[in-house]
């Protein structure tokens, strides 16, 4: 079992698209038992701990030949691939007809092996699980349709696009495909039923399956099998969920089986805290992504309030297979900024690949081959950087607080709480280690004092700022700073990644 430090990165990989690359590159057919070595070893030097294979799982030929008629999405594919043939539209990670990797990435042992590799060097395997549905061609349309949730005998939507009859079933046996209760029909997927405990059981033991073949699973969309969920969007066609939740029975049973699994939600819809109390390590953190989008400082300052130990829970990402590239949505100026606050914030840090290299091309899930994008020198420059002042222990066993900040009162002589203030900045310490973050995440220029917790600087006349990204370096004396605060001048997007040493 991996034991992850606190604080953890995550670095998701989009695997079919992946490994194509590699193939390129290599001039040869690269499996996941064929991957050389050097790559696995080279994110485990950059501060990574964990890594998302997304889209490993077997790939549903219904879903592949829905995707194919779709005229989006043969319209976006090829604006993307110059040289794009329809085969290069696969089927959807997320419609699932079997938990086993796809014949063009290995075999179930392969998958075990590269677990026991990730073992050695100190990496955690994460793969995907579906719990809200399957793919419309999964052998459980056939031999168990009472797993689905089902249109009614004589309702009217008997003819809707919503069901679908699957191989083998009665025309009478309509089934529904999966969805959230805002969204369309995903129309290659079918819906689970949660109010049938012999589903709830199916779906149970296909997680314990998953998790013998990884350390941890991300789990799509976790909070639509919530009964509260579940019900609202299905009570017209089942009977209501009811009993203990679907997620404190599968993780008891994993627990039980003496299968140690770290638990990743994907959540939206203000459910995080539902799903820690269920017993989840981790929830993604979309509200914080949101509010560096529209550059909502009095909404980060609120967000970022929550004790840390809420905090290190939280997945935060700029960027992964379902948001754009985050060098396209924050730009070549505003994210360094945005890089610098992920990086130094507690939680776990999802990067996704070609993050680190400023890719600005969002691949679609379908697509099995991506678009060749040119470095950009200076950006993974600056990101190699940052992920090794991460990598410090000081982030990950330190303690985290933030930091008060005050803008000018009206005559620009003091410094004023009420007054408005746009810098963001919080501390971390760890022994004699510390480090001092503020950046500016607004595209204007902000000004403003940042006072630090009590007793928090070092015991000295003066102490050092030394920024080891920008190699800035100033002189501060510790009683004038302890008074007033540490004033800050900050452009547009811009930060300070301070290492506080005494003079």
């Amino acid at each position: 079992m991996i034991q992850l430090r606190k604080n953890p990165h995550i670095y998701e990989i989009n695997l079919m698209p992946w490994l194509n690359d590699l193939c390129e590159k290599e001039k040869r057919k690269i499996t996941l038992k064929t991957v050389p070595d050097r790559l696995w070893v080279d994110l485990k030097k950059r501060g990574i701990d964990l890594v998302w294979l997304m889209g490993v799982w077997h790939q549903s030929q219904y879903s592949r030949e829905n995707a194919r008629s779709q005229p989006n999405l043969i319209k976006e594919s090829r604006s993307i691939l110059q040289n794009f043939k329809i085969k290069d539209i696969m089927g959807s990670p997320y419609a699932i007809d079997r938990y086993i990797p796809d014949p063009v990435f290995g075999s179930a042992d392969d998958l075990l092996s590269l677990k026991q590799k990730f073992e050695d060097l100190g990496l955690a395997l994460i793969l995907d699980y579906v719990p809200n549905h399957t793919a419309c061609d999964h052998f459980w349309v056939s031999q168990n349709p009472e797993y689905y949730v089902q249109a009614r005998p004589a309702g009217k939507d008997r003819g809707s696009k919503a069901f679908f009859t699957g191989h083998k079933t009665t025309k009478s046996q309509r089934i529904a495909h999966g969805r959230d209760p805002f969204s369309y029909p995903w129309v290659d997927t079918a819906q689970i039923n949660y109010s049938n405990p012999k589903a709830v059981s199916a779906m149970i033991e296909t997680l314990a399956d998953i998790a013998r073949h990884c350390h941890g699973v991300r789990c799509d969309m976790a909070m639509l099998v919530l009964k509260k969920v579940f019900n609202k969007t299905w009570n017209r066609y089942v009977e209501k969920a009811k009993g203990v939740e679907f997620w404190t029975l599968a993780i008891e049973n994993l627990k039980s089986k003496g299968l140690p699994c770290i638990m990743l939600a994907e959540v939206y819809w203000g459910m995080e805290q539902d799903l820690i109390d269920l017993g989840f390590d981790y929830t993604y953190d979309k509200t914080l992504y949101d509010l560096m989008v529209d550059e909502n400082t009095e909404g980060l300052k609120s967000h970022l309030s929550a004790p840390s130990y809420y905090q290190e829970k939280m997945v935060r990402f700029l960027e992964n297979h379902d948001e754009p590239r985050s060098m396209d949505i924050f730009g070549s100026k505003k994210i360094y900024g945005a890089m610098v606050t992920l990086a130094t914030l507690p939680g776990m840090k999802l990067w996704y690949h070609g993050q680190f290299e400023g890719n600005r091309i969002k691949v679609p899930i379908h697509l099995a081959r991506g678009a060749a994008e040119p470095i950009v020198p200076e950006y993974a420059s600056f990101a190699k950087k940052l992920l090794k002042e991460v990598d410090h222990p000081v982030f990950h066993d330190g303690v985290w607080k933030m930091c008060e900040t005050l803008g000018w009162s009206d005559d620009r002589s003091t410094y004023n709480l009420l007054a408005p203030c746009n810098l963001l900045a919080w501390c971390w310490q760890k022994g004699r280690e510390r480090r001092l973050i503020v950046v500016n995440i607004s595209s204007a220029r902000a000004q403003g004092s940042v006072r630090m917790p009590a007793n928090w600087l070092p015991a000295a006349g003066r102490f050092i700022c030394f920024d080891p990204l920008k190699k800035d370096r100033y002189l501060r004396k510790t009683n004038q700073v302890e008074t007033s605060g540490l004033q800050v001048e900050l452009g547009a997007r811009d930060f300070h990644f301070f290492k506080i040493t005494k003079e």
